[in-house]
């Protein structure tokens, strides 16, 4: 590389040097005087109006020939950096001054981790995924890397159909199934089939996931809840909505991990063939279950009826974006549509190795390994929640990857979250779950990012925000003692 310092300014208009750094090695010289010029157009060392040098006094001040430079000029005319008239040399065009560079978003990382909505990511199964990659790549047609069908790859269709019948229960056939980038393109690809079918309003349990009403909600939907007890969402609740579907998280109710009783399931379907409605089932953490049976997914009462949507963000990991919706079959042509107009279709060798892992069996063996390490970070919270906030009631621990710790309701929930925010706890609190009716009290507790050694002083620590909130009024010693010891969140841009 050569640095040029050159007089880019016509000697009778007060002619001053501009640094261009060029390769002037043959076969360059073109393009890179082209980067060259453009770059300082672009960055402001040559501002608009300046009258640059003739082609042959550039030339011969670059000691290169007359048409590199007459080349290159004509080419930048052509890209709009130029303006140039007969027998004059060019002039530099207006061009617009780019943004200033906003700063990559940083990430918030917690001393403590409560967070209640995302898996371990440090367990994800590399070398099997690298296995089920390398066995995509290898034994894909060339097809699969050109546009396809947008319902996503049969193999990973047929895969699911296999897995979710044997393990959930679903009934479905690969051909009323379409591959999502995870639950969220998933309820909006329904939320605008519906919109377009007419509808104005979806329904969701309330006590949920308020990310989950921003979906419909953005599509030009109306949320409404409907509330949840202990046997799951009241159905009886139901018929004085017009929501033309509902979200319901059966299984394992978030944030309350309720069980939806066999009679309320009964209702609910009932409920949606009255009136020609769909029951949207997120299937989220199915497979993490400790002191109960597994609970079959409701679509096996009626796949008519009920919209089946399961993800791999809590089994493998949120950044492998994949998804998938069990539909009835009036919905299929309308949501491939619509999936067909959002993105073309999600990406194909990941679903590949998502079918590959299934099929060797290497997920399930994942699914059972973290199991265990789950099951193993339950005990340990159940415990020392038991020892430092014996007096505060616990739901929802038999499955899933999170507890709920209730507050008394003149407790202000957000106000404790936001005290151990400061201490570098991070918290989900109850309250902003709450759709309808007074809002309820408590901090969802997620212990999938808490290792069994830590949760003991996570615990405590949490204890001591509690302590000062007035609602543990007597500490164990230990729970004092890890007053000061917790550091600040600090901020990553990982």
């Amino acid at each position: 590389m050569e640095a040029l310092a050159t007089p880019l300014l016509e000697e009778a208009t007060g002619g001053r040097d501009v640094l261009l750094e060029m390769d002037l090695r043959r076969g360059q010289l073109r393009r890179n005087l082209r980067c060259a010029l453009r770059e300082a157009i672009q960055d402001g060392r040559l501002a608009t109006g300046t009258r640059l040098p003739s082609s042959r006094r550039l030339a011969t001040d670059l000691r290169v020939s007359r048409g590199v430079v007459a080349d290159t000029y004509d080419q930048l005319t052509a890209e709009g950096y130029l303006e140039t008239q007969p027998r004059q040399a060019p002039l530099v065009a207006g061009v617009g001054a780019a943004p200033p560079v906003a700063e990559e978003p940083a990430r918030l990382t917690w001393a403590v981790d409560f967070i209640a909505t995302t898996p371990d990511v440090e367990l994800f199964p590399r070398r099997a995924w690298i296995r089920a990659a390398e066995r995509a790549l290898r034994d894909a047609p060339n097809e699969a890397f050109d546009y396809g069908d947008h319902r996503g790859r049969i193999e990973l269709r047929r895969a699911l159909s296999s897995y979710l019948g044997r393990v959930r229960g679903v009934r479905i056939e690969p051909e009323r199934m379409v591959i999502t980038q995870g639950f969220t393109q998933g309820l909006d690809l329904i939320s605008r089939v519906l919109l377009a079918r007419g509808s104005t309003e979806i329904a969701f349990e309330t006590l949920s996931q308020p990310n989950g009403w921003a979906t419909p909600e953005a599509v030009g939907l109306r949320v409404v809840g409907v509330p949840v007890d202990g046997d799951g969402v009241r159905t009886d609740a139901l018929d004085a909505l017009g929501a033309a579907a509902i979200v319901v998280t059966p299984a394992h109710q978030f944030p309350t991990g309720v069980v939806m009783a066999p009679e309320r399931r009964a209702d609910l379907v009932a409920w949606a063939n009255r009136a020609d409605r769909l029951i949207i089932e997120d299937d989220y953490d199915a497979e993490y279950r400790y002191d109960r049976n597994a609970i079959g997914a409701i679509q096996g009462l009626d796949p008519c009826r009920v919209i089946h949507i399961g993800t791999a963000s809590k089994t493998l990991a949120p950044g492998i974006r994949l998804g998938w919706m069990s539909l009835p079959d009036t919905l299929i042509d309308e949501v491939r549509a619509a999936k067909a107009a959002q993105d073309s279709g999600s990406p194909s060798i990941e679903q590949l190795a998502l079918a590959a892992l299934i099929d060797s069996g290497d997920y399930d063996r994942h699914v059972a390994r973290a199991r265990h390490v789950y099951r193993q970070r339950r005990d340990a919270l159940i415990a020392e929640l038991g020892r430092h906030l014996s007096g505060l009631p616990i739901q929802g621990a038999a499955a899933g990857l999170h507890v709920l710790l209730r507050l008394p309701d003149s407790v202000d929930d957000v106000a404790v979250a936001a005290a151990a925010a400061e201490r570098g706890i991070g918290v989900n609190p109850l309250s902003p779950m709450s759709r309808a009716g007074e809002p309820q009290r408590g901090l969802v507790l997620g212990y999938s990012r808490l290792s069994v050694e830590r949760i003991e002083t996570a615990v405590g620590a949490l204890a001591v925000c509690l302590a000062d909130a007035g609602v543990a009024k007597r500490l164990t010693a230990a729970a004092r003692g890890h007053a000061v010891t917790v550091p600040l969140a600090q901020a990553s841009s990982s």
